[in-house]
């Protein structure tokens, strides 16, 4: 028995160390992971930006288009002005006519 106690703990350190690099290699492989992810999430953030500026600015173009195509609307002639506009041609038409009927 003592024999095999002795085994046991002589064996135990090996099967410890190796358990401990077997843990070790596979933290290593996680930090190597999540250095990746990292780079990537990163490289990914700035094609978002990048995308996100594009965007930004295709929507102020956008908006400056509504605000021209608003200014040349208003400065159209509003309904009242062409139906001020017909009134005053019919005065006009009527003034005419009865002057030349006299």
């Amino acid at each position: 028995m003592f024999v095999k106690v002795l085994i046991m703990s002589e064996s135990s350190p090996l099967i410890e160390r190796h358990q401990l690099k077997g843990i070790e290699d596979r933290l290593g492989r996680v930090e190597n992971t999540l250095s990746e992810i990292l780079e990537n999430g990163e490289l990914m953030e700035e094609r978002i930006k990048d995308k996100l500026g594009s965007l930004q600015e295709e929507l102020e173009r956008n908006t400056m288009q509504v605000k021209r195509m608003k200014l040349k609307i208003g400065q159209g002639m509003r309904p009242i002005t062409v139906i001020i506009f017909i009134l005053i041609g019919l005065m006009l038409w009527t003034w005419t006519f009865t002057w030349f009927r006299y």
